[in-house]
């Protein structure tokens, strides 16, 4: 017959195995996170210099926009 120091000892064991592996799942779950916001990180990212380099061709051709306004205001 097995003692009952034996079975705590065997359900401590037990306890400690689950504990240690909801730990994992939830490292694995947060390490897939984090995966998906680098990768969304990297997608803003790559957006957002379009989005400037959009913002300065706009700049340039108000510029040139300008220039020809000046020059059409001269000729009148």
């Amino acid at each position: 017959m097995t003692s009952k120091v034996e079975v705590l000892r065997a359900l401590k064991l037990l306890f400690e195995h689950h504990k240690a592996l909801d730990e994992k799942e939830v490292l694995e779950k947060q390490s897939q996170e984090q995966s998906q916001m680098k990768e969304l990180l990297a997608a803003l990212s790559d957006h957002m210099t379009e989005l400037e380099e959009d913002l300065d061709t706009a700049r340039k051709d108000l510029l040139k926009s300008e220039d020809v306004n000046v020059k059409l205001q001269r000729d009148v």
